[in-house]
């Protein structure tokens, strides 16, 4: 294929330049092509591996597999450009690709049995079990700890199900489009997922071992309960109240209800947790676990360790009458029993306001002998789920690590000079956060909480869940750290209060939630607040797990073209292939008209008073006539309707240019060019390709570069103008404090805009020749002045205020010329 491909290439140099010359200009045009698509597929991806969105791992891989094709397409048009200079490229691509598949590989889920676990085996396998079951069969196996004879469905079951019913390939899908975030795509995606599951069957071999494992732990007619048992759930982290289970459920029904529990894998909160943390569909396979249902008088969950009293040292008792779901869905003020740590517990008076909803005296001892003996087994504090039937009968149904707020979330510290607004509220979360006060009374509401507000809701939904990265804090009305969301609450760092305020306070009203201390403040009170301001740090978990494939997908280090390691085999990423081989076709482009001179009109230098070296491609009726022979060029020569727009904005005499290029935005990049360039380096040149009516214009100032596709002429409905604008040599937060502020003017003017990372585009279309060119004016006008402006920008504030002085400069301009 190599030698086939350049025995074509040498036969057109020798007996067909033009025609070579025209294959090139084509190759060159579909290279930039995929380079636009390229810039957009990694700035997707770095939203993605740095956490600013949070989107499930299939759809990394599948754009780090569209990234792949566009790249891998790239360097096989600059092999067509020259395959004497580039033939090693693909290779090299190929070894790039091949370490991107395999950082981003999902490990085969296990279809073969065991199905079926009794609950004292599920101890010894939580991979098959699930954390929740896990969890309960290694109690089980802890002398004298009461725990119901029940049985597992595997994670291995759930892999089976889901390949036997031929589902991966449509959920796969489903989620490679789930992004945290978009409320209705990921309520459509989910549902979409579940009605899957739904319509499946439960092969015969796994549903004959769980009808002959239900009829092994129930005694005539009794109900069972189908609980889920996720891997992951329950561990490190919990998983609290994201899944569903099924209560009640009738023994011939049991199938039905168990794909009900499969299919709560995929209902949004539970999803938008599991991505938030970090964590692929596979490493959440869905075991289930099967018990007997428990009559329960009470009810409630034992905390081995409760901050409520004593600094911490004591174990703490929730109860409510009945089963325990009002308690854990934070719908009901439990009972609070405290009692001592240690061999022999004691009940504390002191510390227990309320004992109606709990068992007797002798229970609640025997239930925190039960939480130490616990503790011990598993080697740190527990959070223990409990019910007492209406025999007296005690049975502990889950145990798992009791989360615990984050480290530092605890330290309180006193506000100088500050008066509470409310006290005394229950703390059902520590941390500190500060907004704008949220109404949350219904699920509408829920929906439509704003970024950083301070929630006031009547009870601790599980609903809340799933906009919990949205708020600062939360006060509600009903509810208690032993709900499902407190538990969340804790690990995520988010403040929450419990209790009735003697005041309302007025929607918009900014306060200060001190989960520490139980404490409301009115306004923001800076000794206190303990998070970031500067945006919310993205998850730890979700930027591990792409720390292997950042630098060989979207880091970026052939940053000099001029440098030795500028070659094919210097290419480290695929950012890396994509920068060479653009950088590289705009050289070929370049070098082979100026050699030849034929098809296109030879590349001519721009002679200007700017400090810009720019090379113009003459496509047809670019320039006047009588240039053709000409090496250099004016902005007089130029005919182009686009290109003349934009240079007369670009070149406004009000903009200050230094008098050498050294003195723009170069000075870093010539340090690391070790100052080997020339000054005329068409590899370091701007460069255009210009008709009559249109315009591709690639501007570099250094570290940043803006690209203008334009066509300008008579045809309204033909005319547009794409704008696109990345990088800069300042640091991030000013690069996007930059980026804001052509945002700002861009959407002023009526372009639709979009933004990721430090990339702008932007887009407008269908208007008539004189409008289109009256917008390429300020944009070219927005580009001189903005060159720099990333190195003196420091807050949103100077932003607004250079917004407004630019328009203002801009329109002048347009009075003066009508005044003259």
């Amino acid at each position: 294929m190599q030698l086939t491909q350049l025995f074509k290439h040498w036969s057109y140099q020798v007996f067909a330049p033009g025609t070579l010359l025209r294959r090139k200009y084509e190759a060159f045009k579909s290279l930039l092509k995929h380079d636009a698509i390229a810039l957009e597929l990694i700035a997707d991806l770095e939203e993605m591996f740095y956490g600013e969105t949070l989107a499930d791992r299939q759809r990394a891989n599948h754009l780090a597999a569209r990234l792949s094709e566009a790249v891998g397409t790239m360097a096989g048009q600059l092999v067509e450009m020259n395959p004497t200079g580039y033939m090693d490229l693909p290779e090299y691509f190929r070894k790039i690709d091949f370490y991107v598949r395999m950082a981003l590989e999902l490990d085969m889920p296990e279809v073969g049995p065991p199905y079926i676990l009794s609950l004292e085996d599920a101890g010894s396998f939580p991979k098959l079990a699930g954390g929740k079951a896990s969890n309960l069969g290694r109690a089980a196996n802890v002398e004298g700890i009461p725990v119901p004879k029940g049985f597992v469905i595997t994670a291995n079951a759930y892999n089976y199900f889901i390949d036997y019913n031929g589902l991966n390939e449509d959920i796969e899908a489903c989620l490679r489009q789930m992004v945290v975030g978009d409320r209705d795509l990921l309520a459509r995606l989910t549902l979409e997922v579940q009605e899957l599951i739904m319509s499946g069957e439960v092969p015969e071999e796994i549903a004959r071992g769980i009808r002959f494992a239900v009829s092994e732990i129930i005694e005539g007619e009794d109900l069972i309960a189908v609980r889920s048992s996720a891997l992951a759930e329950d561990g490190e982290i919990s998983f609290a109240g994201q899944y569903a289970s099924e209560l009640n459920v009738e023994p011939n029904d049991v199938l039905e209800a168990y794909k009900r529990v499969m299919a709560g894998k995929y209902c949004p909160r539970a999803v938008s947790y599991r991505i938030a943390n970090g964590l692929t569909d596979s490493e959440t396979a869905m075991a289930v676990l099967v018990l007997p249902m428990v009559d329960a008088d009470n009810a409630g969950v034992v905390y081995s360790m409760d901050p409520d009293c004593w600094g911490g040292n004591s174990i703490g008792i929730y109860g409510v009458r009945g089963l325990g779901e009002g308690l854990v869905d934070g719908s009901i003020s439990p009972a609070k029993a405290t009692l001592t740590r240690g061999d022999t517990p004691v009940l504390d008076t002191d510390c227990t306001p309320d004992a109606g909803g709990l068992p007797s005296e002798e229970t609640l001892l025997q239930l925190a002998r039960h939480a130490m003996t616990l503790e011990e087994a598993f080697g740190c504090p527990q959070d223990i789920e409990w019910a007492e039937d209406v025999t007296g009968k005690l049975y502990i149904l889950q145990t798992r690590p009791l989360q615990r707020e984050r480290k530092g979330a605890e330290v309180h510290q006193d506000p100088v000079g500050v008066k509470p607004w409310a006290e005394g509220l229950e703390r059902a979360s520590a941390g500190v956060g500060c907004g704008e006060v949220y109404y949350a009374p219904t699920g509408e509401k829920i929906a439509r909480i704003p970024e950083g507000a301070v929630v006031i809701t009547p009870t601790l939904k599980p609903s809340l869940l799933t906009f919990i990265n949205k708020m600062s804090a939360v006060i509600s009305s009903t509810g208690s750290r032993a709900s499902h969301f407190a538990s969340v609450a804790r690990e995520m760092g988010v403040p929450v209060l419990v209790g009735k305020l003697d005041e309302e306070l007025e929607p918009g009203e900014v306060v200060t939630v001190d989960g520490a201390s139980g404490i409301i403040y009115m306004g923001c009170v800076e000794s206190l607040l303990t998070r970031a301001r500067g945006g919310k740090i993205a998850p730890r978990r979700v930027v591990e797990q792409y720390e292997k494939v950042v630098p060989i997908t979207v880091r970026l280090n052939l940053t000099n073209p001029e440098a030795e390691n500028f070659t094919p085999e210097g290419c480290r990423s695929m950012h890396d292939v994509v920068r060479f081989c653009h950088e590289k076709s705009v050289g070929e482009m370049f070098s082979i008209v100026d050699k030849r001179g034929r098809g296109m009109y030879a590349a001519k230098r721009l002679k200007t008073n700017l400090p810009l070296v720019m090379y113009l491609l003459d496509l047809g009726d670019g320039l006047f006539s009588g240039k053709e022979k000409e090496k250099l060029v004016t902005p007089q020569d130029i005919k182009s309707r686009p290109m003349w727009a934009l240079w007369y904005g670009l070149s406004d005499e009000r903009v200050q240019w230094p008098n050498k290029l050294t003195h723009m935005d170069w000075e870093e990049f010539d340090k690391v060019a070790g100052g080997i360039f020339s000054f005329d380096s068409k590899l370091l040149a701007s460069y255009g390709l210009i008709s009559d009516d249109y315009l591709h214009l690639m501007i570099r100032f250094g570290y940043h570069f803006s690209v203008v596709d334009s066509i300008c002429g008579p045809d309204t409905g033909a005319n547009y103008i794409n704008f696109r604008f990345k990088g800069g040599g300042a640091g991030f937060d000013q690069r996007l404090l930059r980026l804001e502020f052509i945002r700002r003017v861009l959407e002023r003017y009526g372009f639709e805009t979009s933004t990721r990372g430090d990339m702008i585009d932007a887009r407008c279309a269908r208007l008539g020749e004189n409008d289109t060119r009256r917008l390429l004016a300020r944009l070219g006008y927005l580009m001189a002045m903005t060159r720099l402006m990333d190195m003196r920008l420091d807050d949103e504030e100077q932003v607004e205020a250079e917004v407004e002085r630019f328009i203002a400069d801009a329109e002048n301009r347009d009075v003066r010329k009508e005044s003259m």
